[in-house]
């Protein structure tokens, strides 16, 4: 259950990805960002209308400041993530931010206790290798590849932060999923997610309104439907299955991001970044392996 959870999450999160670069060159990643999650949301909200009778109001006051600090963190990982597909190449960006299964990986093994296996420490030295190769270009002169390592290269630093971002909140929720099942944790940090993310547009005085053209919104309606679904699916496994299994999964997106990248956006890298995104890839798969 854990894997079959982990691919539908993949598939969802890679193909919301690669629709989120398209719209966030179109609009920009915070009007994506608000209008996909506020999409996100009203399905919730549906669900939730015609299926809860009741729910544990106990449990919910219990992790309500663990619900404000994922939505908090999932804001940060998402606007960095966006941003950096909004400036940078996809299949560049999108390995670096789903890295975020080592984190959740690390901290699931320092704090649930959940065993760590030699083909999945592996990973991990694959996944950092393949970081740092991506966030390089060796076919620049030494000088200048020393000055953009990790920063210079577009959306790299925006990965990062968007790994640690996601990383640190989706070991959080786990608790809560365990406790108070699947949909309710999902639904109320996205509920926080949106404030946070509300009040940032409201305060920073930017508009809320986007064209109501068709071809906009067959971008951010399959956006909104795909990442929630993504992340009720991904809730659902680690139900029922260890997290240190279904995030690695979850987080192999890249290989529909990267696909749907070549194919419809013609992103060109160079040889050292192919390597770098082959070695995450492989790191996320291998990392699932039990």
């Amino acid at each position: 259950m854990g894997i079959i959870s982990g691919l539908f999450s993949m598939f969802g999160w890679g193909v919301a990805d690669f629709l989120a670069a398209k719209a966030s060159r179109k609009i920009g990643y915070i009007l994506t960002l608000f209008w996909m999650q506020t999409i996100g949301l009203l399905v919730a909200i549906i669900y939730f209308l015609a299926k809860f009778q009741s729910f544990n109001m106990g449990g919910i006051i219990k992790f309500l400041p663990t619900f404000i600090i994922i939505g908090f963190l999932q804001i940060v990982g998402y606007l960095a993530f966006y941003r950096g597909l909004e400036k940078g190449q996809v299949s560049l960006v999108s390995p670096i931010g789903a890295s975020w299964a080592i984190i959740t990986v690390i901290l699931s093994v320092i704090f649930f206790k959940e065993p760590l296996l030699k083909n999945q420490i592996v990973s991990i030295i694959l996944i950092i290798l393949g970081i740092i190769l991506v966030s390089t270009n060796f076919q620049e002169p030494l000088k200048i590849r020393r000055l953009k390592t990790f920063s210079g290269i577009s959306g790299t630093k925006e990965g990062l932060i968007a790994m640690f971002g996601w990383g640190i909140s989706l070991f959080l929720i786990v608790p809560a999923v365990k406790t108070l099942g699947w949909f309710l944790p999902i639904f109320l940090f996205r509920v926080f997610m949106i404030l946070f993310l509300g009040s940032f547009i409201f305060f920073s005085k930017r508009s809320f309104k986007i064209s109501p053209r068709l071809p906009l919104l067959v971008i951010l309606v399959p956006i909104g439907f795909l990442d929630i679904g993504a992340f009720f699916v991904y809730s659902f496994g680690v139900s029922k299955a260890y997290s240190s299994i279904v995030a690695p999964i979850a987080a192999a997106f890249p290989l529909i991001t990267i696909l749907l990248a070549k194919i419809f956006l013609k992103e060109k890298i160079v040889l050292n970044q192919i390597f770098g995104i082959a070695a995450i890839l492989c790191g996320l798969i291998l990392i699932s392996i039990t």
